[in-house]
């Protein structure tokens, strides 16, 4: 067995053992992977009411800064891709995800039981049966190594605790030539809180990011600045991306 599948037993173990401690982390969680949580800090707080937290998320003045459509034309996927959307929700960005790899599986991954069975209770109702959920753990996405070929991430990536660990999972979960989408919030520009934008101190900078992704191993492939308040970045794995050594003129 491998390092990485260990590694995933181990904590689904954890998890497991825990029971109901681990459900109050995991609400704890994903009120800092989504960015509404109510009042304290980032790492205790968590969602008052799931339901409105569910509906904001949906709000139809998102579609107006968030602006999945093109977000998502410019992913380049192809119908049978395998996809990661980690910080799933609602769903917002899972189903059109899903529907653009229409052929192959999307993952909702999230750390929230209740966002988990939402998005069970609506995949069909939205025409993508091909969504899966994964409820993973704030440490690991619980993705198995090599499994996707695109990891989507947005408005997740400033609320991680320990990203160069996170990162190096993903890392480990992408095929070769797979790519990383992460979307998050800038700390140059004013946005309402009521959508979730963390408050300037708690974001993290364009730079910061680039250069904590591109410790683990990713570069970045295209930078997109069209979107009002967070930057998008397409990163793949370095290894992949290296020149081929030029062919040997010996005989």
């Amino acid at each position: 067995m491998s390092h990485d599948s260990q590694r995933i037993r181990a904590l689904l173990a954890r998890a497991s053992l825990v029971g109901l401690a681990v459900g109050v982390a995991v609400s704890a969680t994903s009120a800092c992977l989504h960015g509404e949580a109510q009042g304290g800090d980032t790492a205790t707080r968590h969602y008052d009411d799931k339901e409105a937290a569910l509906a904001r998320f949906e709000e139809p003045e998102r579609d107006a800064w968030a602006m999945p459509k093109r977000v998502v034309e410019l992913l380049g996927i192809t119908p049978n891709m395998d996809i990661a959307d980690i910080g799933a929700g609602s769903g917002y960005f899972t189903r059109r995800l899903a529907t653009a790899a229409r052929e192959g599986t999307t993952y909702a991954v999230d750390v929230d039981a209740d966002f988990k069975h939402h998005v069970e209770t609506h995949r069909d109702e939205w025409g993508t049966p091909n969504i899966v959920t994964r409820l993973a753990v704030y440490e690991h996405p619980l993705l198995p190594r090599e499994s996707v070929e695109l990891v989507f991430i947005s408005n997740t990536y400033s609320f991680l605790q320990d990203r160069a660990a996170y990162f190096t999972a993903v890392y480990r979960a992408l095929r070769r030539g797979g790519r990383l989408a992460v979307i998050d919030w800038r700390d140059d520009v004013t946005c309402p809180r009521s959508i979730g934008c963390p408050k300037p101190g708690d974001r993290v900078a364009l730079a910061t990011a680039i250069t904590e992704l591109e410790q683990v191993g990713f570069e970045v492939i295209e930078h997109h600045d069209f979107l009002s308040y967070q930057y998008f970045l397409i990163l793949g794995r370095a290894v992949d991306r290296a020149p081929k050594p030029a062919p040997s003129d010996q005989p």
